[in-house]
């Protein structure tokens, strides 16, 4: 993901925006990409250092630099690496810095005679324990793999990222969506819970929905991991039909208070619409014990969305099924205590469920009361 330096932006009159990739800039982008995924394809097996060198020595403009160092970022993003050595550095260091500093004080210190000492007694060359000894340095480490794109995706990538990286610094965005496929709605709401995101979803008209979610910069902790969880979510509000954002920021070293607004026509694909951990393994449990004849009761996702007018939205996780007798299940345990009254409010208001209950699971740390 991208960092609010590498981002190309102008703020005027109170309005963040970012600069547009022409058609030329877009092709010499994916030129400089390609580059880069090439160089970095055929060093793997190279330590870091020597890539971070090779990608070095692309030629790149001076106005082009930012979009390069961007494009370079999203790159190293996708490359694993680890430290290649079957004997611990820190412990090979202490065992060399132990037998130099006994040598020293017999008077017999030699370097070359302390590193042959200790690579006899793991039956490697001298040579090699010179190399091993900073092995788990972050330059020396060496690539493994790297999960290789086109030029084409990669610039897909820069784009996003750039919008990810402006939603860092957000106090407050507002998206506006719309779908035809509900589908895709689930998939976009299952990951805001999923992310653990503060927000109330209001319906505004066929498959068109309004959401309000709070950013980072509007919580007093934690900021930096709230903020990387609200960008995360953005490709499932880009894989809508139409999305649009409108986000209150605070940007550059004073933390400046701007707009930024960006729309689109499903520009993302569809994510897996993944439970929260606790809810995935709620629901195997009670499989398995079905399966052993231990209850009556199934579980599966939920495919509903529910509307209380006036209220808002409820997004069930699991549906909970025993014969005829259907049952919604929700955990609740990421919002405020303002939700679960909500959630109340929308129970009492009346949801067009044909019949099924609802089941909310509050944790005790929101402090709501029994009653």
């Amino acid at each position: 993901m991208l960092t609010a330096d590498l981002v190309r932006a102008i703020r005027r009159k109170g309005e963040l925006k970012l600069q547009k990739i022409d058609k030329k800039a877009a092709l010499r982008a994916v030129e400089i990409g390609e580059d880069f995924v090439s160089l970095t394809e055929a060093a793997v097996g190279e330590t870091r250092g020597e890539l971070l060198e090779g990608l070095g020595a692309v030629q790149v403009q001076g106005r082009e630099r930012k979009l390069a160092d961007g494009l370079k970022k999203l790159v190293l993003d996708r490359c694993f690496f680890d430290t290649d050595s079957a004997i611990e550095p820190a412990e090979l260091r202490s065992e060399v810095f132990l037998n130099a500093a006994a040598a020293r004080r017999e008077k017999r210190f030699d370097r070359n005679a302390v590193l042959s000492e200790v690579a006899a007694a793991h039956e490697v060359d001298a040579a090699e324990i010179e190399r091993l000894l900073y092995a788990d340095l972050r330059t020396e480490q060496r690539l493994v793999a790297f999960d290789s794109l086109s030029g084409e995706e990669l610039l897909d990538r820069y784009r996003l990222g750039q919008a990810q990286a402006v939603l860092l610094k957000a106090e407050k965005v507002r998206a506006i969506i719309r779908s035809s496929q509900p589908k895709k709605i689930r998939a976009l709401f299952r990951t805001l819970k999923f992310r653990r995101l503060l927000y109330t979803i209001t319906p505004i008209g066929e498959g068109t929905y309004q959401l309000d979610i709070d950013g980072p910069f509007s919580l007093f902790s934690s900021a930096t991991k709230y903020g990387m969880q609200l960008a995360l979510s953005l490709p499932a509000i880009r894989a809508c039909d139409d999305w649009s954002i409108e986000a209150t920021i605070r940007w550059g070293k004073e933390r400046t208070r701007c707009s930024f607004s960006d729309a689109g026509r499903g520009q993302g694909t569809l994510i897996d619409d993944a439970l929260p951990p606790e809810v995935e393994r709620a629901m195997e449990r009670i499989n398995e014990r079905y399966e052993k004849d231990k209850t009556e009761w199934q579980a599966e996702r939920a495919e509903a969305i529910f509307h209380a007018p006036g209220v808002g939205v409820c997004v069930p996780d699991l549906l909970l099924t025993r014969g005829q007798d259907r049952v919604f299940f929700e955990a609740m345990g990421f919002w405020s205590r303002k939700a679960v009254f909500q959630r109340i409010e929308m129970i009492e208001t009346g949801l067009d469920a044909d019949g099924a209950k609802f089941l909310f699971a509050v944790p005790t740390k929101l402090k709501v009361g029994e009653e």
